[in-house]
């Protein structure tokens, strides 16, 4: 179940539970679970404020600049990005904060 192309990769499902093994279900369980964590970290720690009346599109955008922002900030600082820090870099787009007062917060952290 992974990238070997002699593998067979599961991406949707819909048998029956006694169809499969209980082995190969907590595995698709555990896949699914990262996924899930994965769209709480876009969610809460990067502040992506994604809203049912968007467009497919806007919410892209959206997800695309948060994970840039993410990674350029782990470039950056060599940790894990908070919400803490990603709130600064928020102030400092919006003219809330200055350059200086973004570097000394992002520091801090």
């Amino acid at each position: 179940m992974g990238a070997n192309p002699k593998e067979v990769l599961i991406l949707v499902t819909n048998p029956a539970p006694t169809v499969l093994s209980a082995e190969l279900v907590a595995h698709l369980y555990r896949q699914r679970w990262q996924i899930e964590l994965f769209f709480r970290w876009i969610k809460c720690i990067l502040g992506c404020r994604i809203g049912w009346r968007e467009s497919p599109k806007g919410v892209a955008i959206q997800v695309y600049l948060a994970l840039d922002a993410a990674l350029l900030l782990q470039l950056h600082s060599g940790q894990r990005p908070t919400r803490r820090m990603m709130e600064r870099i928020q102030l400092y787009v919006m003219g809330v904060a200055t350059i200086e007062e973004l570097e000394a917060g992002l520091a801090a952290n």
